[in-house]
């Protein structure tokens, strides 16, 4: 018997390396590690992607972001707890992931 479909698994495995390595530049660039998860997290969001947000709440709480930065990610634009440089890391996300909406 023969297989119709290729092993999933196989196909990830191949796909990870790349991946990892894009994390290990993102991460060496200087941007504080609480940043770099609530602009996944809000990315994630944007995106739809439930296994994202969820994984993507997971890390930024391991990382330090508190309760409230995680519940208000969503409306950083209204909510008190962002500073400039997050906010300007939020809103330089927004902008590059919402590109297709217009």
């Amino acid at each position: 018997m023969q297989s119709r479909m290729q092993n999933p698994a196989v196909v990830l495995s191949d796909a990870m390396q790349p991946i990892q390595q894009l994390m290990k530049a993102v991460h060496s660039g200087g941007v504080d590690g609480q940043t770099l998860e609530l602009v996944h997290l809000r990315v994630s969001q944007i995106n739809g992607c439930s296994a994202c947000v969820d994984g993507g709440a997971r890390t930024a709480r391991k990382a330090g972001v508190s309760d409230e930065r995680l519940a208000t990610v969503a409306a950083w634009r209204e909510a008190p707890y962002f500073s400039e440089e997050e906010r300007a890391a939020l809103a330089l996300a927004e902008a590059a992931t919402r590109l297709a909406d217009r």
